[in-house]
């Protein structure tokens, strides 16, 4: 499953006011292409319309700024598809619970819980 939140930008430190992407710990292209699923050439697309700097010596792409890389990073997630697309969700006991019971009780409507959880449980979601 692939989750933004698994996208790092970096400072570099090795060239000054530059930026480069990372996902779970490889910064490669091609690497990066195999754990999202999106062709290498497309996020080469990506990073240039943004504004990257290829340097051949590590095979990084350098961006002037974060806002740069995060808006590569917003393209390239459009190019996932779909049913590979996650997020992270922090739920409470009690939103946790009221779930297992929607769940368990599939079609009987036999759940009683305040609307309160029901309301809370319904803006994580939509976020």
């Amino acid at each position: 499953m692939i989750n933004k939140t698994n996208f790092v930008i970096r400072k570099s430190g090795i060239k000054e006011n530059s930026y480069y992407v990372d996902y779970q710990g490889v910064y490669k292209t091609t690497e990066i292409s195999e754990l999202v699923g999106v062709k290498a050439p497309i996020i080469k697309e990506k990073y240039i319309l943004n504004n990257a700097v290829h340097d051949e010596s590590l095979d990084v792409y350098y961006f002037n700024s974060m806002e740069s890389a995060q808006n590569a990073i917003s393209e390239i997630l459009k190019g996932v598809k779909q049913e590979k697309k996650c997020r992270t969700i922090e739920l409470t006991e009690t939103e946790i619970e009221y779930i297992r019971k929607a769940l368990i009780n599939e079609g009987v409507n036999t759940i009683h819980v305040g609307s309160k959880v029901k309301d809370e449980i319904f803006k994580k979601l939509n976020f």
